[in-house]
């Protein structure tokens, strides 16, 4: 039996708006990506990961590696993509049929409405969501429509919940800071939503495995849970004040690091080598959940 035989271990990953001040290019962070997804999938997990339905965003990047480290003798989908109801809401139907086709085989689509998940799929002439099938705009937006709006603050925090709830351990890396100067570091929901996933798994009492190498709220998250030294924190200017309360509140959170293995995560958060830190993941979660 492989190593993470029946787990589900939700992969945040995102951009950091500081890697290069760290020295690290794009391509880096891809690579990062595709092992960490590899390894996982090799040792049997499923993987649980929340974002939108660009095409050229990680979500894609994820499940086209996933093609090629699919076992074939897995006969379910080992990758299942939550899409937040104020994403899901802005979603074109065009872009949701393009998305459920193309990750049919690999790709379990599921869309946030209210308090619940809705997987989506290729059918009856459309996208199936539960018991309905939408065909067009106007219906995707009437299904939305039949739960309550919500804020996109809210909105995201639930999705965020649900998929907590899904999983048995959670890989973070990168994630914006809500630098103010920097117009493309803004994040949607009460807190970054890499600093509110980690909240939620360590309340949850579900490892977390933190890349902080890497820079972003990672990079700091790591920092809070005495994971890297204070030293290793990136000068930056100004950010959003729940920035700084979100970082906080990881902190609190320390006790939450098992004493045995603490040193280990330490290493795997100050370790730039994709490749070595990815295959040490499994091992590090299997011990973790023992502790448990």
């Amino acid at each position: 039996m492989m190593s993470l035989d029946g787990k589900c271990i939700a992969i945040s990953i995102s951009d950091a708006p500081d890697r290069e001040r760290l020295g690290f290019p794009q391509r880096e962070i891809d690579r990062a990506l595709a092992t960490v997804c590899t390894a996982l999938v090799r040792a049997g997990a499923d993987i649980v990961y929340g974002g939108n339905l660009d095409p050229d965003g990680y979500t894609f990047k994820i499940f086209r590696n996933l093609a090629g480290a699919y076992p074939g003798k897995r006969k379910d989908t080992p990758f299942h993509h939550v899409v937040a109801e104020p994403v899901g809401r802005g979603t074109r139907y065009e872009t949701l049929l393009s998305a459920v086709k193309e990750g049919r085989g690999t790709v379990r689509t599921q869309l946030a409405r209210g308090d619940l998940l809705f997987v989506a799929r290729p059918g009856d002439g459309g996208v199936r969501l539960g018991g309905e099938t939408v065909t067009d705009d106007a219906q995707l937006v009437a299904w939305f429509a039949s739960s309550p709006a919500i804020s996109i603050q809210e909105g995201h925090t639930r999705a965020r919940g649900l998929a907590t709830q899904l999983v048995d351990a959670r890989v973070i890396l990168g994630g914006k800071m809500g630098v103010l100067a920097d117009a493309a570091d803004r994040y949607d929901g009460a807190m970054p939503g890499i600093a509110e996933e980690a909240i939620m798994t360590l309340e949850a009492d579900k490892p977390l495995l933190v890349l902080g190498a890497f820079g972003g709220a990672s990079r700091d998250i790591a920092i809070a849970l005495d994971l890297l030294d204070p030293a290793s924190r990136v000068p930056r200017g100004d950010q959003a004040p729940s920035y700084a309360a979100s970082i906080s509140h990881v902190e609190r959170l320390r006790s939450k690091i098992p004493d045995a293995i603490r040193s280990d995560l330490s290493r795997i958060a100050d370790d730039d080598r994709s490749e070595q830190t990815a295959f040490a993941l499994t091992s590090l979660i299997n011990r973790w959940l023992a502790i448990r």
